[in-house]
């Protein structure tokens, strides 16, 4: 699963928005196009708005396809004035939408096990790419870490594949009282340096901070896929840098999430934060 070099710009129609979580929604578009070239871990990226405010499109991870029917899914959570009018869509509204964007999820032909890892909206490309590895014939391990009960979404999507997420919330709602590395620490332990398993992980900086470190202790490679500001998508404005660990000469060399992510190799960047 690599990323496709094409891309469309398309006027997408909502099919349907629901809340699935607290404050939290899954939209529904139509887009035979984007649906039928998007990988797991790319993204798209949004213009919320006919008008100029706001004025730069948003990203969203795509959460789900349905190439045979054509459309795609995001899902995300209002925070401010972009996402907040996004959650006032209905269904024939049309959004312009470009994508898909950016590097996707690679799973190594030797992977046979797949610990997929969210870490609260992080969870947004988890049940593409879960869908595409249980097709594969791949066994998949899902794990899912949020504040409170209230803030978890898609697990209905992991249990039609089949998949029961070990879940963890801060608060003990539900699942394990505290932070999902717990319970995903105790697994890697069990896998420590096998050479068929993999961990793909998504959410904000300082959770992928903890997916690197574990994945360097427990000698599992992994990837990463960063939540950050990607307003172009094209590498044109520059505004989503991220220090690469591998330098070049004495200057510092920069990779940039829309174009060369957002997902990573586990120990291919800095993570700041």
């Amino acid at each position: 699963m690599s990323a496709l070099p094409s891309r469309a710009v398309c006027d997408c129609p909502v099919d349907a928005i629901t809340e699935v979580a607290d404050g939290t929604h899954l939209l529904r578009f139509r887009s035979p196009v984007i649906s039928n070239q998007s990988l797991p871990g790319q993204f798209v990226n949004i213009k919320v708005s006919g008008g100029q405010h706001p004025l730069l499109r948003r990203p969203f991870s795509v959460c789900r396809v349905n190439a045979r029917e054509g459309w795609f899914e995001v899902l995300w959570k209002v925070v401010g004035q972009g996402t907040a009018i996004m959650a006032q869509a209905r269904p024939g509204d049309t959004f312009s939408v470009i994508g898909p964007l950016g590097r996707g999820y690679t799973v190594p032909e030797s992977t046979r096990t797949a610990l997929l890892v969210g870490g609260g909206l992080g969870v947004a490309p988890l049940p593409f790419l879960a869908e595409n590895l249980a097709a594969a014939g791949t066994s998949v391990e899902v794990y899912v870490g949020a504040r409170s009960k209230g803030d978890l979404s898609m697990l209905e999507a992991f249990g039609s594949l089949g998949l029961e997420p070990v879940i963890a919330t801060e608060d003990g709602s539900v699942g394990a009282c505290g932070f999902v590395t717990a319970p995903l620490t105790t697994r890697l332990k069990e896998l420590q340096g096998a050479p068929d398993a993999h961990l793909f992980s998504c959410g904000p900086t300082g959770f992928l901070k903890a997916m690197t470190a574990l994945s360097k202790q427990y000698e599992i490679p992994g990837q990463i896929a960063i939540e950050t500001v990607m307003a172009c998508g094209f590498g044109i404005c520059v505004g989503c840098a991220v220090p690469a660990k591998r330098q070049v000469g004495t200057g510092r060399r920069y990779k940039l999430a829309c174009i060369d992510g957002p997902v990573f190799d586990s120990d291919e960047v800095e993570l700041d934060g």
